[in-house]
């Protein structure tokens, strides 16, 4: 279609009538609107899949996802030993949050004594001035699970536990996450960083995700020492979102612009701006992907009869592992991201203009005009079993396909049932937590031990200890 119409004060009405005029081929929206409704379902493209924003957007089901082990995936290649997760807890308010703390040790201030110090990696070695830091005790980033932006965001260690569960920040009824601080970062010119990557989700079950990304930088000079602050971490230092940063013209360092295609130098320019390479965090980004795609999937399904799409904006902190392969750890998705820039240049501009018309030509006009899949920069890092790639081709005959708002009803109802199996089992491990408390409890009354600190301290830590995988509390 050649023209745009806004069709959001349209009634269902006029959307179900015979005159086929009033039905856009292409229906984009950020978020799904009962206005729209009627239009959804008969539109040949639409920007979402069942469910999908509801799902995807939302830390805490990120989290659910990845509860428990963390599964290899059924495509498992090469690169899927370098698929990177943090330990992830799930809580709801100031009592969730209380007992996620003692669980993990959060409120014990007492300082670790030989603490490690790292040299850290910086993507502009060449120039960069190294930078040591000591090795983070037991720190963790604390979100609002619903929140975007710089909102909801705060890094908690046992520095400031209890300050935190004292400062009424939190709301009873909110959802939140615990992720256990990304360890250790990867700098750019000494600050802390993420990258935004571009991903995609289409109704066939496929997954891309795009080779032009940015680069997202904090304030100020990186450093894990909060002796000049009280104890307090300073976001400037912490915090690598751009809405959280841009308030400070005068060490914000905008949208910097890099790129996963191996093809890519040091020192390539593109408008004028330099590109910075990061081809050797595709395989880790790809294997994180591929991984949600997976986990994702069953709660997405329904979408083939409007060809609807997910597009992505997924946050990575860089890093490596033991072996110093390079891993990417995924922070968080806005499904879908912003569609302005922090700044407005048209280097930024430019960069999100391609990731937008290479989707459009991958999949929005095959699927309106019958061309072929022209991907662009997009690459396909996962294809789900049993589904066929489709190109121009219908998806299949919409007399046989469910309805998109009926699939979406569906997906909830399979997503609520996950979630109860998913508290059941946290029940069922408390109940188990507290078995064994008694046990121990009875058994050293029985042998007329005298319970002092050090025995309690380390019976207490022998029942939480640090997971390597995910779980949620």
């Amino acid at each position: 279609s050649d023209e745009w119409t806004d069709v959001g004060s349209t009634t269902g009405e006029d959307a179900s009538s015979d005159d086929t005029k009033q039905v856009p081929d292409f229906l984009w929206e950020n978020t799904p609107r009962r206005e729209t409704k009627a239009y959804r379902d008969i539109v040949k493209v639409y920007s979402h899949l069942p469910n999908g924003s509801n799902l995807l957007d939302c830390k805490w089901a990120l989290g659910r996802l990845f509860s428990g082990s963390c599964s290899q995936s059924k495509n498992e290649d090469k690169n899927q030993q370098l698929l990177a997760t943090l330990e992830t807890h799930c809580f709801r308010g100031l009592d969730g949050f209380e007992a996620f703390g003692k669980s993990v040790n959060l409120f014990d201030s007492t300082e670790k004594e030989n603490k490690k110090s790292t040299q850290l990696l910086d993507i502009l070695k060449k120039t960069a001035t190294v930078v040591t830091a000591e090795e983070p005790d037991n720190w963790w980033v604390v979100k609002d699970a619903q929140a975007n932006g710089a909102g909801g965001i705060w890094v908690v260690g046992p520095e400031n536990a209890a300050d935190f569960a004292s400062s009424n920040q939190m709301y009873p009824d909110h959802r939140y996450v615990a992720q256990r601080y990304a360890w250790p970062p990867v700098l750019f010119g000494g600050r802390k960083c993420h990258v935004r990557v571009y991903g995609l989700m289409t109704a066939d079950g496929r997954a891309f995700v795009h080779q032009g990304a940015f680069l997202h930088v904090a304030n100020d000079p990186f450093t894990t020492s909060t002796s000049a602050s009280g104890g307090k971490f300073e976001d400037s230092i912490h915090i690598t979102n751009c809405c959280a940063n841009s308030d400070d013209d005068s060490k914000f360092a905008g949208e910097i612009l890099a790129s996963f295609d191996d093809a890519t130098e040091q020192g390539q320019i593109r408008d004028g701006q330099p590109v910075i390479p990061l081809g050797q965090y595709f395989p880790s980004i790809k294997a994180c992907v591929a991984a949600i795609a997976e986990k994702a999937f069953p709660f997405l399904q329904g979408g083939r009869a409007n060809r609807g799409f997910e597009y992505l904006g997924m946050d990575f902190m860089l890093s490596e592992d033991a072996q110093k392969n390079p891993i990417a750890y995924c922070l968080e998705i806005n499904a879908p991201p912003s569609q302005d820039t922090a700044t407005g240049l048209p280097h930024a501009e430019n960069l999100h203009d391609e990731v937008i018309r290479d989707l459009i030509h991958l999949w929005v006009l095959p699927h309106i005009t019958g061309s072929r899949e022209i991907p662009g920069g997009w690459k396909c890092v996962y294809h789900q079993e049993g589904e066929s790639t489709t190109g121009s081709q219908p998806l299949d005959g919409k007399e046989n396909l469910i309805v998109p708002s009926k699939a979406s009803i569906l997906n909830k109802i399979r997503w609520a049932l996950f979630e109860r199996k998913a508290q059941k089992k946290e029940r069922e491990k408390s109940l188990q937590e507290n078995k064994e408390n008694n046990a121990f409890l009875e058994e050293t009354k029985n042998k007329g031990t005298q319970l002092d600190s050090s025995c309690i301290g380390h019976f207490a830590r022998s029942q939480f200890p640090y997971f390597n995988n995910l779980f949620c509390s």
